[in-house]
């Protein structure tokens, strides 16, 4: 009666001390997750887009340290669980190779900064912005409003397009004249258009640029190269279109369009 007396409470105080450890673990994991993410903060070590998979990646590392502490509590001989373990471990460790895979691409992501929150990429062709970066996946809203979830593993080894790495970007606006037009008095036309889009960006490193292109079927070819800032993209190319089609008319330069002559054969 004795002996069982002694090892229910025996087996109490090791339970207690389990649930403690656990506590403990869940408050340290707290503490360092809220120190890291102020010194990141001021540091710039990592991106506060993280937050939500830093705050996952602490308390997995907190409580499988204390889930070790906790068998060696409550087991003080833990050669047969350890033996167990090792066999178990090569059965688990087949079964969740590719989740495995994904959580450590996951964190690598993160690590590298590969992609951050909000960012607009595109990803092995699937082009939109960025919603969420979590362990084993990433969800990518894209421009038409679908929502694709894809592995990690398949981001970390995909080729990446980052649409916007600063907060200027080139716009390209192709145009074509007739082939009865003066191209000096066209290039000039042009570059007045351009540099008088008021939205323009422009700098010793960034001036806008007119390049022929072609002789095509039924015009003589230019782009117009400019550049423009983030939140004056998507509208940029209308804007110059329509200030290029004022000038050209202003000047009487003709912009074609494709024409088919049909001839009759009678007998």
């Amino acid at each position: 009666m004795n002996d069982t007396v002694s090892i229910i409470i025996d087996w109490a105080v090791r339970i207690g001390v389990s649930l403690l450890i656990f506590i403990i673990a869940r408050w340290l994991s707290k503490i360092f997750y809220n120190g890291f993410m102020k010194l990141s903060k001021k540091t710039g070590i990592v991106n506060v887009q993280y937050q939500r998979t830093l705050k996952t990646l602490f308390n997995i590392a907190f409580f499988a340290l204390a889930i070790f502490i906790i068998v060696s509590v409550l087991f003080k001989n833990l050669t047969p669980v350890l033996t167990g373990l090792g066999v178990s471990s090569i059965i688990i460790g087949l079964a969740i190779k590719e989740p495995l895979e994904n959580f450590i691409c996951g964190i690598l992501i993160m690590l590298n900064k590969l992609i951050i929150e909000g960012e607009a990429v595109e990803i092995s062709g699937q082009s939109g912005s960025i919603v969420e970066i979590k362990l084993n996946h990433v969800l990518l809203k894209t421009w038409d409003g679908k929502m694709i979830t894809m592995p990690s593993r398949s981001v970390w080894t995909a080729t990446i397009v980052h649409f916007w790495p600063e907060n200027i970007r080139r716009n390209d606006l192709n145009v074509g004249v007739s082939y009865s037009s003066d191209l000096n008095k066209v290039m000039k036309v042009l570059e007045e258009s351009v540099n008088s889009y008021e939205k323009l960006y422009k700098d010793e490193s960034h001036k806008p640029v007119i390049q022929f292109t072609g002789y095509g079927s039924s015009s003589i070819d230019f782009v117009v190269r400019f550049w423009v800032e983030r939140s004056n993209f998507v509208n940029s190319s209308t804007d110059l279109a329509k200030i290029i089609k004022t000038k050209f008319d202003e000047n009487g330069i003709e912009i074609p369009f494709s024409q088919i002559d049909l001839h009759i054969k009678r007998d």
